[in-house]
């Protein structure tokens, strides 16, 4: 059965959503409300209108391009595959192939299963970008066509990750152990904000977790970036503004985390 599935943004030449030279595609919606989202059009499952709320104080604006904007359409997975596929000379030249991203893309588990089944099918590698919010079963469907798992640490406390996000960890948890309890290669990618989890505890707690998987093969630290303020303010959800990490909030992270397990550990800036 092909299925289809609510898109927001389809990203050709991708070098930071897994190794080598990547397509990732970013599926609407999402259970998290994270303050610091780079993809805010992500949270809603269904399309919305984004537009520039300056510039349509004039009404004349609104007929320039990009002035206002449908954020998100409906795909069939060979829609995305033929998308995907014109890069391939790339996928090859290293370890590229597909990402898929969001939001949450298990948030659409049917859709992103069979996406990440087409991609296996032409022997491209896999990624999979995900919160680990959602049902158990759905990571169990997809982790047969999944070659890496980039799974995100945004909180190690249970308390504070339910304030800043809505969602407590329990499943989170249960699903990163059984991710790990069926083979699954996983890196933990860890969001730094200043004032929110740039603390010594939540370092120490990420080297925690990764010390009770067998499959980690990675711990990425990714500094905050502003990038997603704009977009919200033209979906009409401003988001506050973070200091964005120095060298020494990024030295320490690092220092806290390798003393405490031999899981390498990097920045992605």
């Amino acid at each position: 059965m092909t299925h289809t599935g609510m898109i927001f943004d389809i990203q050709r030449f991708s070098l930071y959503d897994g190794p080598g030279i990547r397509t990732t595609v970013f599926l609407k919606g999402c259970p998290l409300r994270c303050p610091w989202c780079h993809n805010p059009e992500g949270y809603a499952y269904g399309p919305e209108l984004s537009y520039d709320r300056e510039a349509c104080t004039d009404s004349a604006a609104l007929c320039r391009p990009g002035v206002v904007e449908i954020i998100g359409r409906m795909y069939h997975v060979c829609e995305v595959m033929d998308l995907v596929m014109r890069d391939l000379p790339f996928y090859q030249a290293g370890q590229g192939g597909l990402t898929l991203s969001g939001g949450e893309p298990m948030a659409q588990p049917e859709f992103a299963t069979e996406l990440a089944q087409s991609a296996k099918s032409h022997g491209l590698h896999v990624c999979l970008e995900t919160s680990g919010c959602c049902e158990t079963s759905a990571l169990m469907m997809i982790e047969p066509f999944v070659d890496l798992f980039l799974f995100d640490i945004k909180e190690t406390d249970d308390a504070a990750h339910k304030q800043l996000t809505g969602v407590g960890l329990l499943q989170i948890q249960a699903n990163l152990l059984a991710l790990d309890a069926a083979g699954a290669r996983i890196i933990l990618r860890c969001p730094l904000i200043p004032g929110c989890n740039t603390r010594i505890a939540h370092y120490e707690g990420i080297a925690v977790i990764a010390n009770q998987l067998h499959h980690v093969i990675g711990i990425e630290l990714e500094p905050y970036h502003s990038l997603g303020r704009e977009k919200g303010e033209k979906l009409g959800k401003p988001q506050p503004l973070y200091a964005t990490p120095g060298p020494d909030q990024l030295k320490e992270a690092i220092e806290v985390i390798s003393k405490n397990t031999a899981v390498p550990v990097k920045s992605l800036r």
